[in-house]
């Protein structure tokens, strides 16, 4: 097959391809994308979050639910309770119902007659 030698005659192409060959041509998206690339990195990161949430919600739909049998309870029997009785119950019982209330308090007379000196001798 042969190698076609094309030339570019058109004076804009020539310039616009000089301008692609240097960098030139590139430099204002650049600038937009270094201006905005935060913008970018939020959006990739909620674009991977929403993919996790949709494959998780897919493997969680798709995995069979485990099903819980209790064992089987061949009968109830009943439990016996034996009550106890000692000969200090009737003791407990009177502990139980005493009265812890305060009599009312004795107010004493007063007394002028008392006298907190010692006497002489």
């Amino acid at each position: 097959m042969p190698i076609l030698n094309i030339k570019v005659t058109n004076p804009q192409a020539i310039e616009l391809i000089g301008k692609i060959k240097s960098g030139e041509f590139f430099t204002p998206y650049v600038t937009w994308l270094k201006k905005n690339r935060w913008y970018f990195v939020v959006a990739g990161v909620v674009l991977v979050l929403i993919l996790a949430l949709v494959i998780g919600k897919k493997l969680s739909e798709t995995a069979l639910t485990p099903v819980f049998i209790p064992p089987d309870i061949e009968g109830v029997t009943p439990i016996v309770t034996t009550v106890a009785q000692s000969s200090f119950s009737g003791l407990k019982e009177n502990i139980q119902n005493l009265n812890t209330d305060l009599p009312d308090p004795f107010i004493p007379t007063f007394d002028n007659q008392i006298d907190l000196e010692a006497p002489a001798n």
